[in-house]
């Protein structure tokens, strides 16, 4: 059965709020264990951001423009849980010890650098875990994400709520 516009749009905007409490339950966890970024961790990756800007849309592939409107035609006819996500759902189990709001602080961190080892060596380091985490938990979370169209929504919404980044108290 089809989620009509209006559910969708309340089951949606459900998640968005359930990724903005994960994060921020995220972040106080992260600072309560005395982890996160210093400010020349900040410098160091806003550095790293402007020499790895995201490609432009003449840099992707057909073959990702097409995967994309996949996507968005599976999107276009998924129920959402007008409730959030069960925290409990094995999809949203942690992969190599990165929760899912971790996976995206790391990800938002690294941006378009995260072949830069150095990089992800400073970041996993700030959030607790090591570059082999972060390895194992891409390729977990990327499967999870790109075979589920309600994970990919939670990760789009968590990505894009990451904002300033934990600072180590």
């Amino acid at each position: 059965m089809l989620q009509g516009p209006l559910g969708k749009q309340k089951a949606l905007l459900t998640l968005r709020a359930q990724a903005l409490r994960w994060l921020e339950a995220y972040r106080a966890d992260l600072v309560a264990r005395g982890l996160g970024f210093t400010a020349d961790d900040v410098t160091v990756l806003q550095a790293a951001k402007a020499t790895h800007p995201a490609p432009g849309p003449d840099q992707v592939s057909l073959l990702l423009k097409l995967r994309m409107v996949v996507v968005g035609l599976a999107a276009a006819f998924r129920r959402y849980p007008p409730d959030g996500l069960d925290e409990s759902d094995p999809r949203l189990a942690p992969v190599s010890g990165m929760s899912f709001a971790a996976y995206a602080t790391a990800a938002a961190a690294l941006g378009w650098a995260s072949e830069d080892e150095a990089l992800v060596a400073r970041v996993t380091h700030a959030l607790g875990h090591t570059p082999a985490d972060w390895t194992a938990a891409m390729d977990g979370w990327t499967d999870r994400i790109t075979h589920d169209v309600v994970i990919a929504t939670m990760y789009g919404q968590l990505f894009a709520q990451v904002g300033d980044l934990p600072l180590r108290a």
